[in-house]
């Protein structure tokens, strides 16, 4: 009886080794760094301190080659793409431009142009609305089997025919990006980041032999590939919040009169009524003659204005100090 005992401790203490291996290696990266878990990553997401304005971002696919470029008839960089420009939009921390479906707006256009829709009722062209960053992607891991592991313990009982086994089996997803973020007026990548995640899968496996039969089950429950996108885009989210928080917001004066003045965002950018901005205008512009290139534009600061109304996609102003702006002078703050 003693034996018996022994051998059962010894059992409990293997798996319980192999499972505090397991959740060790899950919360540790490739390179020795923590990892978040997908509940912490929800967590940050959901108390994510959103830029005001708004910036507007845009998403093109990601690139992804090779056996990269497709999982079971599964297109990996339209889909993971689509995938971010869907979480960006629920955090309501971005205005959010999605150019993975720009051909079919672009259709759309060439039908009204060509006459083949209402020109009153089709879509105008010239109206898609400019990016000020863009977000670029490339898929640098997609393994639906990135490792697999599983131990299996067997206890025979002394003095009788019966044997007992247990096994514990995991299985990993996983799934990486590189993710720059470009100033859409210069191309200039401001930032760069590495994101990755893990989906894990595993079952207990229990067993009862006697003599030569055997009779057992397996639980084995598959977490999907996609849950690890979802994890590696999800703080790819919070990234791409930390590092746009910083960047100025620019807008635009549409048309002023003497008491009003027009700006080019609205209630989606996050502007509020109260708010103040400064006003300036552009007194030269610097060209370089060798590329052509935009070297940068010279400013004069005219003053302030205070928010006094928000529309839907559109804001009203009053002049403070009883400032003079003109259309095309820059909002900021």
């Amino acid at each position: 009886m003693k034996i018996n005992l022994r051998l059962v401790v010894l059992t409990i203490i293997a798996v319980a080794a192999a499972i505090l291996s397991a959740v060790a290696e899950a919360r540790t990266r490739d390179n020795g760094q923590p990892r978040l878990e997908p509940e912490e990553v929800q967590a940050r997401l959901q108390e994510l301190d959103c830029p005001r304005p708004k910036p507007r971002v845009a998403i093109y696919s990601f690139n992804a080659t090779g056996k990269l470029a497709a999982f079971e008839g599964y297109n990996v960089g339209d889909g993971l793409a689509a995938q971010l420009a869907t979480e960006l939009t629920r955090t309501g921390c971005f205005i959010v431009l999605d150019r993975t479906g720009l051909s079919n707006v672009l259709r759309e256009q060439e039908m009204t142009l060509a006459g083949v829709v209402n020109r009153e009722t089709g879509a105008q062209a010239g109206r898609v609305i400019g990016a000020e960053v863009i977000i670029k992607g490339t898929v640098t891991e997609f393994e639906p089997n990135k490792r697999g592991r599983g131990l299996t313990l067997g206890l025979g009982l002394p003095n009788t025919p019966l044997g007992i086994r247990l096994g514990r089996n995991s299985a990993t997803a996983h799934v990486a990006l590189d993710l720059s973020i470009v100033d859409a007026t210069t191309g200039r990548v401001k930032f760069a980041h590495r994101v990755e995640a893990d989906s894990k899968s595993g079952g207990w496996t229990i067993g009862l032999d006697y003599k030569r039969g055997s009779i057992g089950g397996d639980t084995f429950s598959k977490s999907p590939l996609g849950m690890a996108s979802r994890n590696a885009l999800g703080e790819a989210i919070l990234h791409i919040a930390a590092d746009l928080r910083g960047m100025p917001w620019r807008g635009r004066v549409v048309d002023s009169s003497e008491n009003m003045i027009f700006l080019n965002a609205g209630l989606d950018s996050g502007i509020r009524e109260g708010d103040t901005y400064r006003v300036s205008t552009v007194v030269r512009t610097l060209i370089d003659p060798s590329t052509g290139l935009l070297l940068d534009n010279i400013e004069r600061e005219v003053g302030r204005v205070r928010i006094v109304s928000v529309k839907s996609k559109y804001s009203i102003a009053e002049p403070i100090d009883g400032i003079r702006v003109k259309r095309g002078d820059y909002v900021h703050l």
